[in-house]
């Protein structure tokens, strides 16, 4: 067994000219279902939910990005990376400019066997936001609730998909065709510790 902030970085990363918005809202990992990171929910709440999930940034919500808080282009409305060259894209956040809104280590792990399946349950996705998905590991030097990946070249790709014989793209037509879950395989040969997971579309 081992331990993973699991999908402690969701990402819904623009690849190409592909634009994607949105979010995992249930994960199942070694036959455990756990909420996900609910953005337009979890920052309203009090306490707030302990998730496995890394927080949202933005995704929807307003970022003031200079001082003119009543003029409404100062706002960043942070949704997906779009410069693939930022750390933003390891796990999500806004630096453009020099400023750094990041998310930060999810709370609570779930453990999982190495071998065993992780099913995520992402939210409706558009037919028109098509392209690949993949999946990447890191493991975290130890507590996987305080460690940043930063900029070190941590991350090993366990899983990928993209456009079948078919002409069906992985998201949206496939992810769609299976009601928005994607299911995955953590590799059976993996050291036990603590691992995060990032999944990009």
């Amino acid at each position: 067994m081992f331990k993973i902030a699991v999908l402690a970085c969701l990402l819904s990363t623009i690849i190409s000219s592909v634009q994607g918005h949105g979010y995992v809202q249930e994960i199942t990992a070694g036959g455990t279902k756990y909420t996900g990171y609910l953005p337009y929910t979890d920052p309203y709440m009090n306490p707030v939910p302990q998730r496995i999930v890394r927080k949202v940034p933005g995704n929807g919500n307003s970022i003031l990005v200079s001082p003119h808080p009543f003029d409404p282009s100062t706002y960043l409305i942070t949704g997906p990376v779009e410069d693939l060259t930022l750390i933003d894209v390891q796990c999500n956040g806004w630096s453009a400019g020099g400023s750094s809104y990041d998310t930060v280590p999810a709370p609570l792990v779930a453990k999982v066997a190495a071998g065993s399946q992780i099913a995520l349950n992402w939210t409706l996705w558009p037919d028109s936001h098509e392209g690949p998905m993949i999946t990447y590991m890191a493991r975290a030097p130890s507590d996987i609730t305080k460690w940043m990946p930063g900029k070190s070249a941590v991350w090993f790709k366990i899983a990928e998909s993209g456009k079948g014989s078919d002409g069906k793209w992985a998201a949206a037509d496939k992810l769609n065709a299976n009601n928005g879950i994607y299911t995955f395989t953590i590799p059976k040969n993996l050291k036990a510790g603590q691992y995060i997971i990032r999944h990009e579309m």
